[in-house]
């Protein structure tokens, strides 16, 4: 069974380990313009959850550079617009701030050639090219945001993800990243420790 296969067949949809995320996140040239750029939509990606086409769309006003940098996106839906605000950890963040520093756009965040929205065929190339330098070509551009989801409900549960993914319902979230969740599991072994117990008194 190869690596790719057992990552999948334990975890649910393929995803990243944190160690993996931290490497991707590594590639890009932060010496060159465009790396800083990529490296700052990898983070967007692989530590915010935003879906593709919401990194390309993202404006520079609808991100708040204070003490924390959050990012307010929208997408439409049916029933109209919806929105929803996610924080950036720390290392993700800086290279977002470097990027807007240096780029100094003053539309969109990322930005082609002409200054116009990078297209989602040139971000999903991107993400692409970046993830088989780190050896995970196995992967495509939405697995950033289900590595997103497997670690936020692995740390924090299947209700903050929710939040963070910007799902209409928790059902959809547990759907995809329930095998992530270790809360019961972890809860139902302390119950059967306790019994346990119990009898050996």
């Amino acid at each position: 069974m190869t690596t790719a296969t057992a990552i999948r067949t334990l975890s649910g949809p393929q995803v990243l380990r944190a160690k993996q995320l931290k490497a991707l996140l590594r590639a890009p040239d932060l010496r060159q313009r465009r790396g800083r750029r990529d490296a700052a939509l990898l983070a967007v990606l692989g530590c915010g959850g935003l879906r593709l086409g919401e990194a390309c769309r993202l404006l520079v006003e609808n991100v708040e550079l204070g003490q924390r940098v959050r990012l307010t996106t929208r997408t439409a839906k049916s029933r109209g617009l919806r929105f929803r605000t996610v924080s950036l950890p720390g290392p993700a963040a800086k290279l977002l701030r470097d990027h807007l520093a240096h780029s100094e756009p003053r539309f969109w965040v990322f930005q082609g050639r002409r200054h116009e929205a990078l297209s989602t065929r040139q971000a999903g190339r991107i993400v692409r090219y970046y993830l088989a330098k780190i050896g995970r070509s196995d992967l495509r551009p939405h697995s950033l945001r289900h590595s997103v989801g497997a670690i936020v409900t692995r740390q924090s549960g299947v209700w903050v993800a929710q939040k963070v993914l910007g799902h209409a319902s928790p059902t959809t979230t547990s759907r995809f990243y329930s095998s992530f969740s270790v809360e019961d599991a972890d809860t139902a072994a302390d119950a059967i420790e306790q019994a346990m117990c119990k009898e050996y008194h």
